[in-house]
């Protein structure tokens, strides 16, 4: 929260025209908009197979032949995989790395933006690269690369060669986890989802130990229960790791191989872990084909027939909002309490650091709105970004494009 403080919250309106860009270029790629709001971006193309961002009307000095994922990775900065005569880097703000390669993919950031990764494929070997950096260990295949905040990266790799069918040879177990390129000694059948604790020093997985069992590693150690099933499981501190595990048809959270809920659920997943520590939020089905949220392995007394998408803590973990789908339209439930704004999409909601402040661009018919504290505050707008509260909670801030032109506006709580 701590960086918001240096950005502009007085300036009540600042504007960039936009649609003005579509004159300009043959075409324009959905914009991005910086995390301050005092830039908005987008891939445009100059002429047949010839590519640029554009940010704020100023084009990269550099073209090419194609662009994909622009991403904003800091306070006014942008990212995106860019190719030139079929090879591909990671260019920032318009400088690109050093290391090119024959595809790159799933761009990874630390919370500041001051850490950049991602997977590559060079010569048929795959790797990771961070900051420009790629590992010096290449595997056959690797998938679920993941990233710390300090720039530590893992990924599951296969470490054993593997004719196409072998049952045999697969059965034995072919992958491992690679951290900053190294691959840990236990091999299993498949491997998912993993983890790191907030130091990125720690990581706990997923794994399948053989046809039909499952299985926790915490720090390449095994837990010792079997499991029908896991899902992605998360570090509560250094020392505690919880994953859903599914035993006798049933879903149980777990905590270093022992049950830490007692409760038993249809389903339970998207662990969710308030900032402060305290509190622990899923997303669980009770019962079959109703879903709801459990906190603490309390559940809200709604249901919804649908799904719920995401859930969401306050920093202090008072509020906790979940984004929902029931009856054929999203809404958003903040504390167990409905905004009944039936909205076509809902995006993801921001809450003040002591959650007495929510708000959330929701989209209907086709325009899109931001609502704040169950009141909308402003419509009519072709496109906008997440909002983001004042570190004291007193403001929003608006990014989005009304009439062509992108707005960026404070709007006092």
């Amino acid at each position: 929260m701590n960086e918001k403080t240096s950005w502009d919250w007085e300036t009540e309106l600042k504007e960039i025209p936009f649609d003005e860009w579509k004159t300009r270029y043959n075409w324009v790629q959905a914009p991005q908009v910086s995390q301050n709001g005092e830039s908005i971006a987008a891939v445009v193309n100059l002429d047949e197979m010839v590519f640029s961002v554009c940010v704020n009307g100023e084009v990269w000095e550099e073209e090419y032949e194609k662009i994909w994922s622009l991403t904003s990775v800091s306070d006014s900065g942008f990212a995106a995989f860019v190719a030139r005569d079929e090879e591909w880097t990671l260019s920032v703000n318009g400088q690109e790395w050093i290391h090119w390669c024959d595809f790159i993919w799933q761009m990874m950031k630390s919370p500041d933006g001051r850490v950049l990764g991602a997977a590559f494929q060079s010569d048929s070997e795959y790797g990771v690269i961070v900051n420009d950096t790629p590992w010096e260990d290449r595997y056959e295949n690797l998938t679920g690369a993941v990233m710390a905040a300090d720039g530590t990266s893992a990924a599951v790799v296969q470490v054993v060669p593997m004719p196409g069918a072998d049952v045999e040879a697969f059965k034995k177990g072919v992958f491992s986890v690679a951290c900053n390129g190294i691959p840990k000694d236990r091999r299993f059948l498949n491997i998912w989802d993993i983890s790191f604790d907030a130091a990125g020093r720690q990581m706990g997985y997923g794994v399948r130990t053989d046809r039909e069992s499952y299985g926790i590693v915490q720090n390449d150690t095994l837990w010792e229960n079997r499991f029908e099933s896991v899902w992605k499981p998360e570090f509560l501190d250094e020392n505690s790791l919880l994953a859903p595990v599914r035993i006798n048809g049933k879903w149980q959270l777990y905590k270093n191989d022992a049950p830490f809920w007692q409760n038993q659920y249809d389903q339970l997943w998207h662990l969710t872990l308030s900032p402060n520590g305290k509190d622990v939020a899923a997303i669980v089905s009770a019962p079959y084909g109703r879903w709801r949220v459990a906190v603490n392995d309390t559940v809200w007394p709604v249901t919804w027939d649908t799904m719920i998408s995401d859930i969401y803590f306050s920093q202090d973990g008072s509020s906790l909002a979940a984004v929902y789908k029931h009856k054929e339209v999203w809404d958003l439930a903040v504390n167990q309490t409905p905004w009944q704004m039936a909205a076509d999409m809902v995006f993801v909601p921001c809450l003040s650091p002591d959650g007495s402040v929510v708000a959330v661009v929701i989209q209907k018919k086709g325009q899109y709105q931001l609502v704040v504290n169950k009141k909308t505050v402003a419509s009519g707008f072709s496109f906008m970004a997440d909002p983001v509260i004042s570190a004291d909670g007193s403001k929003v801030l608006l990014k989005g494009i009304e009439n062509g032109i992108y707005r960026r506006r404070i709007i006092r709580v």
